[in-house]
Formats: C-alpha cells, sequence, structure tokens
C-alpha cells in the first residue's frame, strides 16, 4: 500500500466515528486549480442542515497514484463517494446574502458596485 493510502485510510479511521443519526460519505475533488485531488469526510446530523467537512488528504494530480488510492479506499471502507471537478463549478443560482446554517450568525449582504 502506498503512503497516501495509508494517509487517508489512517484519517479516515479517525473521523468515521459511527455516531447515532449521523450520515457520512466521502467527497474527491478534482481541483484543476491547484493540481491536486482533495479528500474529504462530509457528515451530517439527521434533523439539522449544519453539515462538517473534513479534510482527509491532498495529493498531487497523478492518475496512476490516484487510481491505488481510490482502490485502497474502496476496498477499506463502504461510505459513498462523491466527485466534484473544478472544471464544472455550479452557481447556487443566488448570491448567498444569509446563511444562518453554515457558522454566519450576520447578515452578509452583498453590495455589488454602482
Amino acid at each position: 500500500m502506498i503512503r497516501e493510502s495509508k494517509q487517508l485510510l489512517v484519517k479516515i479511521d479517525e473521523k468515521f466515528q459511527r455516531k447515532y443519526n449521523w450520515r457520512y460519505h466521502i467527497l474527491i475533488v478534482n481541483n484543476h486549480f491547484m493540481d491536486e485531488y482533495l479528500f474529504f469526510m462530509q457528515s451530517y446530523k439527521h434533523g439539522t442542515k449544519l453539515h462538517y467537512s473534513d479534510d482527509l488528504l491532498e495529493m498531487p494530480r497523478d492518475k496512476a497514484k490516484y487510481g491505488q488510492v481510490l482502490k485502497d479506499l474502496k476496498e477499506h471502507c463502504k461510505l459513498s463517494i462523491e466527485f466534484r471537478d473544478t472544471h464544472h463549478l455550479v452557481h447556487p443560482g443566488t448570491d448567498i446574502t444569509f446563511d444562518a446554517s453554515h457558522g454566519h450568525a450576520f447578515s452578509t449582504s452583498y453590495h455589488p458596485e454602482t
């Protein structure tokens, strides 16, 4: 097993606490801006809008290493995996001016240039 896989699996075992009424999944981002793959663990508590995202691994974009890490990840756990690519960013539809569910306790009003 390669070093990146070992680091990822140790972090997953640390962050995946199997709490009651929590959902977990892995998010993998193909980040073209920084030329690397990013791995996160997303966790959601049932009945709340707040979600948590923990960094697991950052690795250079190398197809061979990425393939091996992904294979080792799938063998280690059965969590669902979501893939994102920075070439296909999605705008939320409208500019977010207030978002109490992500830690913004005050208005973040958007003031466009006039």
